[in-house]
């Protein structure tokens, strides 16, 4: 008897994300060769920090949306290699803020571009609506799920 590969779909939704999750993966990485200390996983750091100098790491975890000790292997990595640079908050020396370097500053436009290519290649195959309904569906099912902060979900 053939087996339906689709069948039971709630048995494969995780199954489908991830794979989609990799593909997109695995086009930032072939977009990003160019730049060789940044890959999928850290390149939106440097889009954050550009948009938003000045922020505190806590913030950035917010916005990054990954654990404290991911975020800050990734911040020493990218100061280490020159993309931002860590200070003293002014107005609270107690905490440390973020702040993209020239090199941040002169990679953005590319990296900005790069970031909205992803989003076109990843709704490639849909509609304009049917991309803004995946994203509000996507949105919908982290909504009740446990440790979702609903900053994410505005």
């Amino acid at each position: 008897m053939e087996r339906n590969l689709m069948e039971p779909v709630t048995d494969k939704l995780e199954k489908w994300v991830s794979m989609y999750n990799r593909v997109i993966r695995e086009w930032l990485n072939r977009e990003l060769r160019d730049f060789d200390d940044l890959n999928e996983s850290n390149y939106y750091y440097i889009l954050i920090v550009c948009e938003h100098p000045g922020l505190a790491q806590s913030e950035l975890i917010q916005y990054i949306y990954r654990e404290q000790s991911i975020v800050t292997k990734a911040v020493r990595y990218l100061v280490s290699k020159g993309w931002i640079e860590m200070t003293k908050d002014p107005a609270d020396r107690r905490r440390s803020v973020v702040s993209p370097t020239q090199k941040a500053h002169d990679a953005y436009p590319k990296l900005k571009r790069i970031a909205s290519q992803a989003n076109a290649f990843a709704t490639e195959g849909l509609e304009p609506d049917e991309a803004r309904q995946l994203e509000s569906l996507l949105k919908k099912a982290l909504l009740p799920l446990p440790g979702i902060d609903k900053f994410w979900l505005a």
